[in-house]
Formats: structure tokens, C-alpha cells, sequence
């Protein structure tokens, strides 16, 4: 099968919707499959060699290159000059490769991807992650303000969102069922099927890390509002209380760091809590395999990868009140669901698991052997393989039957 993934950012490190599209392509390619890739955005790309194989994946970078900093989004321009770009460059490879069937990313790449498959008269699969209108009609005007851009984006952002969710398509993925509520109740009338995202544990057994459970508490993910870490810096003022050398360890980056960094010293913690930008994934596995649980209080989740990265290095998870996490955690067994803006509540949580070890370790062995079972790369990219054949057995029939009806 020859299949062409159309994703604006491919990223083995900067989240978790760019991520997973990159370990199904190199799952896919280890498969036998022919993997191509069009993308705007590769770490270490070489901008005189816009094409290259790396992983058995051959990705094709087209203009503009973006150079991701401080993980703001990619302005109107940059968008429409990849969704041009993308579908010149990839009407090409489509010719050249004999493509089957094509997957896209969400938002931009989806619109790039619908477009290709219309002009080549190939099936194309579009994953949606979340949707964030849905989620609160404040959102957009919260996600214009932390990154200090146009308030015209307050009206756009919403249409671009429902254009791009409901652009033509013969299967939307769904990552999680509370995705797919979201899809509906936006009226999308695609069919719409559910896998899980998963990860390859092999990223994280390589490194043959000793696992222990240390005085630390680790946040991931991207310094943006609706990852809500607010109550969690204000609930490690009542931590610190109780065990005077806890830490919190914030990984990543975005537009709120700054904001958050003068919360914690305005609160007194700057000796508690470390912010360290950008890691490696070498250094984040590192982190994960000492700390002693992991938190992510988001208000507006699809999914929650970095949780699956908790569980592959056997930590125990603490979660905000949020349909997707449902799917994820069972409460009690391998993590804990709270309130998402009761601090009094995260603050007793972490202060428990700070406090007793073992109880840490149980539960993290316990997600990891849910991980195992249920969300390991493997278990995924079977169902997506068995998804394209689906497909592509369904485009080929429809085709045989257009030809009969023209004859």
C-alpha cells in the first residue's frame, strides 16, 4: 500500500497530535508499506534538501518552512501557503508514487488533504483530535489573548474550525469518543470512527532506565492556557507545606510561560518549581522514569498522550474532570480524576502520592500494563491498516460501479 500522510508539523517532540502521526507512519513503513510524508515542519530540516527518508518514511518538506518557537501557532499566510504548497507537491507524488489513499492531520492538513483527494480521485482519511469550539465559547477569545494576536481571530477561529472539521472526507478518526460527541453535536455528517491514540513502548524500554519515585511531581506539555496549570501552581504552596522539598517540574514551552513563571515567584516557590523549556526525549523519559506521578489539569483535552507516557514508565497520573481522561483513567486503580479548578483537591492528591511510594509504584505498574493491552502503537496501527483496506475496498467498488452505470 502506498499511503501519503499530509500533516503541517511531523514531530517526534512537539505534541501529541504531531507525534502520533509520526509513529504511524514509521509503524506503517516497518509494515511494508510505502509511507510518504508532506510537511512544513521536521526538527533538524535541511532547507536544501526538502526531501529525505528518514525512519524507512519519505518526507517531502514544502515552503514555508516553519521554524517552531515558543509554540505559537502558524499565521494565516503560513497556512495558506502550506495548503497551496501541499497540494501542488503532493499531486506530484501522488503521480510519481502511485499513491492509494491519503491521511491528514487535522485543521490545515485536513484541507489539504480533502482538496488532494478530490483533484487525484483518492480516498482520504482525516484525523481530528478535538474541537475546541465546542469545548467553551470563551475559548477562542482566551487563545487570541495569550498569544497577544488579532482579535479578528476571535470570529475566524471558530469558522476555520468548522470548516476544516467538516471538509469532505470518506472517514473522520476520531482519536476518542469524546471527540467524536464533539464532531456531532458540531453537525459533521462524515462517518466518524473511533481509535485510540497509542504509543510505542520501545521509545521508552530502550533507554533501560531504573524506575523510582522521587520528590517530584512532572507536568508536559505546551504553556498554553488550557492546560490550566494555574491550579497547580497554586496548589504546590499547600504541598510545600506539608513536605518542604517537593518539587514540580514543568516541561515545555508556550505563551504563558512567562505569566506562570511570575506566579510562582510572586508565590514564594521558585525554590519548588523548575521550568525547563524545551527537552529532549531522551531527557523527558529520563524524567518521567524518577518522578514520582505526573499531572495534567487541562480544562480541553482530545486525548492526553503525554498520560500514556506516564504509564509506559509505570507513574500514576492526576487528571483534571474531562470527558477524554474517562477513557483513559480508571480512578483510584491508575490514577486519580479531580475537580479541574479545585486546587485544595490537587494539592491533597499530590501530597498523598508524595507520601507513600509504593502505592505510587502499584498504580504505575498498573498503567502500564493497561498500556500493554490496550493502547501500544501496535494494537493501533493494526486497526488503522484494516481501516485503509476498509476503505479502499469501498472507493474501488464505487468505482467499478460508476463504470458499469457509464457503460
Amino acid at each position: 500500500m502506498n499511503v501519503l500522510y499530509v500533516s503541517q508539523f511531523f514531530s517526534t517532540t512537539r505534541g501529541g497530535g504531531e507525534i502520533v502521526f509520526y509513529d504511524w507512519a514509521v509503524e506503517m513503513a516497518k509494515r511494508g508499506h510505502n509511507i510518504f510524508v508532506i510537511c512544513n515542519h521536521f526538527e533538524g530540516v535541511n532547507k536544501t534538501n526538502p526531501e529525505f527518508i528518514a525512519d524507512g518514511i519519505t518526507i517531502h518538506i514544502v515552503k514555508p518552512i516553519i521554524k517552531h518557537k515558543g509554540e505559537l501557532p502558524p499565521s494565516i499566510s503560513q497556512n495558506t501557503g502550506f495548503i497551496i504548497n501541499a497540494i501542488v507537491g503532493g499531486s506530484k507524488l501522488i503521480t510519481d508514487k502511485k499513491i492509494d489513499i491519503i491521511h491528514a492531520n487535522n485543521f490545515t492538513s485536513a484541507i489539504a488533504g480533502s482538496i488532494l483527494a478530490k483533484i487525484n480521485h483518492l480516498p482520504v482519511v482525516i484525523t481530528n483530535h478535538a474541537i475546541f469550539t465546542t469545548n467553551s465559547p470563551d475559548n477562542w477569545n482566551r487563545w487570541t489573548a495569550q498569544n497577544n494576536t488579532s482579535r479578528i481571530l476571535t470570529l475566524l477561529g471558530p469558522l476555520f474550525e468548522k470548516i476544516t472539521a467538516k471538509v469532505p472526507a470518506d472517514i473522520i478518526h476520531a482519536v476518542s469518543y469524546a471527540t467524536k460527541e464533539d464532531l456531532i453535536r458540531f453537525n459533521v455528517k462524515n462517518k466518524i470512527v473511533v481509535i485510540p491514540n497509542g504509543i510505542n513502548l520501545r521509545n521508552y524500554d530502550d533507554f533501560e532506565l531504573e524506575h523510582d519515585y522521587q520528590n517530584y511531581i512532572l507536568f508536559i506539555g505546551r504553556l498554553v492556557f488550557s492546560k490550566n496549570l494555574d491550579v497547580v501552581i497554586s496548589a504546590f504552596k499547600d504541598v510545600v507545606k506539608k513536605i518542604q522539598n517537593a518539587k514540580l517540574i514543568v516541561v515545555g514551552d508556550g505563551p504563558l510561560r512567562g505569566r506562570w513563571e511570575k506566579m510562582v515567584t510572586e508565590l514564594g516557590l521558585t525554590q519548588n518549581i523548575e521550568f525547563t523549556g524545551l527537552i529532549s526525549h531522551k531527557r523527558k523519559i529520563e524524567l518521567l522514569s524518577k518522578c514520582s506521578s505526573l499531572v495534567l489539569p487541562s480544562f480541553f483535552e482530545g486525548f492526553g498522550l503525554v498520560l500514556l507516557e506516564a504509564f509506559a514508565m509505570r507513574k500514576p497520573v492526576i487528571v483534571s474532570d474531562q470527558r477524554a481522561f474517562y477513557e483513559i483513567i480508571d480512578e483510584g486503580i491508575d490514577g486519580f480524576i479531580l475537580p479541574t479548578h479545585d486546587s485544595h483537591a490537587w494539592a491533597e492528591r499530590m501530597i498523598f502520592l508524595l507520601s507513600n511510594k509504593t502505592i505510587c509504584q502499584d498504580m504505575g505498574n498498573k498503567g502500564r500494563l493497561k498500556v500493554e493491552s490496550k493502547f501500544h502503537i501496535d494494537h493501533v496501527v493494526e486497526k488503522l491498516e484494516l481501516l485503509y483496506n476498509q476503505v479502499l475496498s469501498k472507493k474501488v467498488k464505487c468505482q467499478r460501479i460508476l463504470r458499469h452505470e457509464r457503460s
